[in-house]
């Protein structure tokens, strides 16, 4: 384990569901946005669960392109499963289904398409992600041969590499790039998240260790999948609700880890030092009742293993302009808790048509880019503006 690996266990972050400094009681809260400075030098930012007191009202989110159809073209997908923008405005939509990344213009135009089916270069067996890195390369991952396969904008093949023991994949692929053009990619293998150069060479350059809750809930096998004749893919879900940790990387190259059962969201360096936590005062909701005995029925566990309360948070995203979008774990979204570039509390932003949790919506500087699905179940590639 490197000496950052060490550094990140040890990292404050594992005390998050403890208060780091007390409030009054609820009755009795400060209804103000209260910044502190701890001694180590951590800001802890704290938010009242009451939208507008920053002083700025929440956005809005306005549709302004929608790209699919159900014709056999370009734009119709059999399974989009991962999104990158590039600074030109162009979408790259990862078609898990045939093995393809379809190329659009900012105004939605079926700009060509990048690999194909295949285990040659610049081929794919289970495409699972992409990246757009702002240097002119689409970094690409293939889940089944754990590979990485670097692009140029004209979609020619520049590298391409092994990754980690193949023990383990992450569908779809965790992956990030900051503004100084570093690569970062989960994983899975080591439960970390490796920062590499700027393309296209494939050089690792950092590596830190993401914390694990222990957990005696049970897992529930959700699935086999036959790929090929050598190989079978097993997918768990973990008991609903179970706390969990979940990380992104900042536009700034930070990460940023959060305890599902606790609405604080930790700012990290490389260095495995805690900088800044976000926190919004919202208690965690308990799970119980119908809802509680449906779940268990659902999944053919008893009531009894199950947690006592429910997530308050699920995945959380960064975007370019530094402002923080929280999942909170409906499926579709429906709504995301949003604050600003310095931690303050907008409220919630509810997108204009239901938005998929995978693939990942791409949160830009005054966009969103995301999936959503009509009744039909056909996929749609949509582009949300921000109205501030």
């Amino acid at each position: 384990m490197t000496s950052a690996m060490t550094r990140a266990m040890k990292s404050p972050f594992l005390s998050a569901c403890v208060p780091l400094f007390a409030l009054a009681g609820a009755a009795g809260a400060q209804e103000a946005i209260r910044v502190d400075t701890l001694p180590g030098g951590r800001v802890v930012v704290s938010n009242p669960d009451l939208p507008g007191l920053a002083g700025v009202q929440a956005p809005t989110l306005v549709e302004d392109l929608r790209i699919g159809s159900l014709e056999e073209i370009c734009d119709s997908f059999g399974r989009a499963f991962s999104i990158a923008v590039d600074g030109s405005g162009r979408i790259h939509v990862a078609d898990f289904q045939v093995n393809e990344i379809r190329v659009f213009s900012a105004q939605g135009e079926c700009l060509g398409t990048i690999g194909r089916n295949g285990e040659g270069p610049g081929e794919f067996s289970m495409l699972a992600g992409i990246a757009w890195q702002p240097s002119g390369f689409l970094w690409a991952m293939d889940a089944m041969h754990h590979r990485l396969t670097v692009f140029d904008a004209a979609g020619e093949t520049l590298a391409t590499q092994r990754f980690g023991s193949g023990r383990a994949a992450s569908l779809p692929w965790l992956a990030w790039v900051d503004s100084a053009r570093s690569f970062h990619l989960w994983h899975p293998d080591e439960r970390a998240i490796v920062r590499y150069a700027p393309g296209p060479e494939i050089v690792p350059l950092d590596t830190l260790a993401v914390p694990r809750i222990e957990s005696n809930l049970p897992l529930r096998t959700r699935g086999m999948r036959g790929v090929d004749a050598q190989s079978r893919v097993m997918t768990v879900a973990p008991t609903p609700h179970s706390p969990r940790i979940v990380w992104t990387v900042g536009n700034n190259g930070n990460l940023w880890l959060a305890h599902t059962s606790s609405f604080e969201l930790h700012e990290t360096t490389w260095s495995g030092d805690t900088i800044r936590t976000v926190r919004l005062e919202r208690p965690r909701p308990r799970l119980e009742g119908r809802e509680r005995d449906s779940i268990a029925t659902a999944r053919g566990i008893p009531a009894r293993s199950l947690p006592e309360h429910k997530r308050i948070l699920q995945r959380f995203s960064v975007g370019a302009d530094g402002w923080i979008w929280v999942e909170r774990g409906e499926t579709p979204i429906r709504v995301w808790d949003v604050f600003d570039e310095r931690g303050r509390y907008l409220g919630p932003v509810a997108p204009p048509v239901p938005i998929e949790d995978e693939p990942f919506p791409v949160f830009g500087d005054g966009t969103v880019t995301a999936v959503t699905e009509d009744e039909l179940e056909i996929q749609y590639v949509v582009r949300l503006r921000v109205v501030r």
